[in-house]
């Protein structure tokens, strides 16, 4: 047949062209733009298709998918009236009109195909008044030479949907999704395959006489249940809130009354929101016999199939913790733990992690400064000891000594875990994946802040709430001046590299954690302070997703704020103290204040552990369940392997910045 397919490049249309070339028809295509033809495409005045010198000769069928959205009713009339003129010129036999189930009138609470379409189309929403009135045009204009279908779809799922909750909910300040309207009605949803497949259907099979066809999934869920799916799949949100019907007629009484009072009455909220107030349920049988369609359809994965980019370029299971029982197994099952370094991190972290997971070993210590120490350890010295084998071996010297640890390693078995940095040079890199390669247990690098109360809240959200492709990560990173440093290493910055590789390194990882492929850095620049320390270091790393940073020290106060850009919306990580909060509104007040909340409990708690003698920061108790509860190297998150690539890139930064490794 000779089809004329008007509107192919719609959302609604998409793949029906080519669906219907396989079908055998020769198509025409006509859509919005100066007059003018390439091959089977025709563009021009909508409202002039009837005068449109490239459509010429008889057609059997016209498909019409227009329909000017941000155009009032009366340029939609101009548009059917010219379509109906040229449905005559061209001796057409069927229309098929693709209209909407909004055209319905609000007031009937079970559609079917006979059910009344709008007459007043004023009282519909902005889209519903659209489709109302060009039904009605045709209705009451259409000659008898001319059968028309009319195509009454629900919601269309399909790739490239532009915005699901359009017209059914409202983003709250709060992250929640506000049901507008009445939350039990039936959201009806069709798939667009579905469509294309009834569109095709009809005209292999045209009407003996007008008809209505209603396209929907019996299985169509509520709006509530369609929300929640969103919320879940699509990120938009943490839950659904929604008013009894009764307030919702107050609402709309109450905005038509303001909108009149303020000289706005043309926007009709009355009409907008009373017409999603009744409750309404469909039944699309006739439909379904008519063309031998099944409409049924499993919306939830189609749904997510809907929108671009909601496959993670990053797997959370990497990133997950072993169960606490496990890890508490495996460290109540420890003989001993051997400490490499016994300096002021293991008094004030170490210990109290084993303490907490119930370690009730042996406590093995090397340093070099032997002395007793006031845990009751005897600290041996490092210089010429031989390691004995040891369920865990923590590596937690100065930073530059960790891999001079490796030769005494050797010939010992057992589990190591290294404090950060593991190492400052490609070559000392190569030097522990040798070693690593030859152990029967993991090696680990001790990013704890991975297990921050913050992070693994972030985790957690990221699980329950689909967040899709990780797309871009910012770091804002503050300290006080490296001069103030307790540790004399330390104070050194130009040597021990100290704002790189020891303040910025756990915000750095935190940044690149989601992906384990090679970085390249790009855009590095740095400042020197007046005695010669590094005072700012800011630049790009790019691979899955992009890490934009900029590091300072100096007069400031200690402060640190990571942004994480996902498909589906945004989380801001703070540190001094922790909090996490997710952005799935738009930026608002709210926020702004729950995130000063959660900042002024994170104090208090601190202040708490202060006055008490307490520690409430388990990260490092997790980092150790993580490595112990972890019989394979390459499964725990913390192992090198997974860790290479951000290495990697700290080195190639550190050459931009410090200059050749140092020897």
């Amino acid at each position: 047949m000779r089809v004329l397919l008007c509107g192919h490049r719609s959302f609604a249309a998409q793949g029906l062209l080519e669906a219907l070339r396989s079908a055998g028809h020769d198509v025409t295509t006509f859509g919005r733009g100066p007059v003018g033809q390439s091959g089977n495409a025709v563009t021009g005045p909508v409202d002039q298709i009837d005068a449109n010198p490239h459509l010429v000769g008889h057609l059997d069928t016209v498909i019409n998918y227009i329909v000017l959205k941000d155009h009032p009713v009366d340029p939609n009339i101009d548009y059917i009236k010219s379509l109906l003129r040229f449905c005559e010129k061209a001796t057409v036999g069927h229309l098929i009109h693709i209209s909407s189930i909004s055209s319905y009138r609000s007031s009937v609470r079970f559609v079917d195909e006979q059910s009344e379409i709008e007459t007043v189309p004023l009282r519909k929403g902005p889209y519903g008044s659209l489709k109302a009135a060009t039904d009605l045009h045709l209705m009451r204009h259409c000659p008898k030479s001319l059968k028309i279908s009319f195509v009454r779809p629900g919601f269309i799922l399909g790739p490239t949907v532009d915005n699901p909750i359009i017209g059914t909910a409202a983003r709250l300040p709060s992250n929640k999704l506000l049901v507008i309207g009445n939350g039990r009605s039936i959201l009806p949803v069709i798939s667009r395959e579905t469509v294309n497949a009834a569109v095709i259907k009809l005209v292999n099979e045209p009407p003996a006489q007008t008809e209505s066809l209603l396209l929907c999934s019996p299985d169509s869920p509520t709006r509530v249940e369609f929300l929640e799916a969103c919320c879940r799949d699509l990120g938009m949100g943490t839950g659904v809130v929604r008013f009894h019907p009764a307030l919702w007629w107050m609402v709309a009484v109450g905005s038509e009354v303001a909108a009149r009072l303020i000289g706005q009455g043309q926007l009709k909220p009355f009409n907008k929101l009373s017409a999603r107030i009744p409750l309404q349920r469909f039944n699309p049988a006739q439909s379904q016999r008519r063309l031998g369609l099944d409409f049924r359809v499993d919306w939830r994965p189609l749904l997510r199939q809907s929108i671009e980019g909601q496959k993670p370029n990053f797997d959370l299971n990497e990133l997950a913790l072993p169960a606490d029982s496990a890890a508490r197994d495996s460290m109540s099952r420890s003989n001993n733990v051997t400490f490499v370094g016994f300096g002021r991190i293991v008094q004030q972290k170490h210990l109290p992690a084993l303490k907490r997971l119930g370690f009730g070993g042996k406590v093995v210590a090397y340093d070099p400064h032997p002395r007793p120490s006031g845990n009751g350890v005897q600290i041996e010295p490092i210089q010429g000891a031989q390691f004995k084998n040891s369920d865990l071996f923590v590596i937690a010297s100065p930073g530059p000594a960790h891999t001079a640890a490796i030769e005494q390693l050797q010939p010992a078995q057992g589990a190591v875990l290294v404090e950060k940095p593991l190492c400052y040079t490609s070559g000392e890199l190569a030097r522990w994946e040798e070693f690593g390669l030859q152990r029967t247990r993991t090696l680990a690098v001790c990013h704890n802040y991975r297990f921050k109360k913050n992070v693994l809240e972030m985790i957690r959200f990221l699980q329950q709430y689909n967040a899709g492709r990780l797309r871009h990560v910012s770091i804002d990173f503050q300290s006080p001046s490296v001069s103030a440093d307790s540790a004399a290493w330390l104070r050194d910055e130009r040597r021990a590299r100290t704002l790189l590789m020891d303040y910025s390194l756990h915000f750095l990882d935190l940044a690149c954690m989601f992906c384990t492929k090679p970085w390249a850095v790009q855009g590095i620049r740095h400042e020197l302070n007046s005695s010669g320390q590094t005072s700012l270091i800011e630049g790009r790393l790019e691979s899955d997703y992009s890490v934009a940073f900029c590091l300072r020290q100096g007069l400031a106060p200690r402060r640190a704020r990571i942004w994480f850009a996902f498909q589906n919306y945004s989380v801001s990580l703070g540190f001094f103290p922790e909090t996490f909060v997710p952005h799935m509104s738009n930026d608002n007040p709210w926020l702004h204040k729950r995130e000063a909340k959660a900042s002024r409990r994170a104090t208090i708690r601190k202040v708490f552990d202060k006055l008490l003698n307490r520690d409430s920061d388990h990260s490092h108790a997790l980092a150790y369940s993580a490595v112990m509860a972890c019989e394979d190297g390459n499964a725990c998150s913390l192992s090198l392997p997974g860790l290479r690539s951000f290495y990697t890139a700290m080195f190639e930064i550190s050459r931009q910045v410090y200059g050749p490794d140092p020897q």
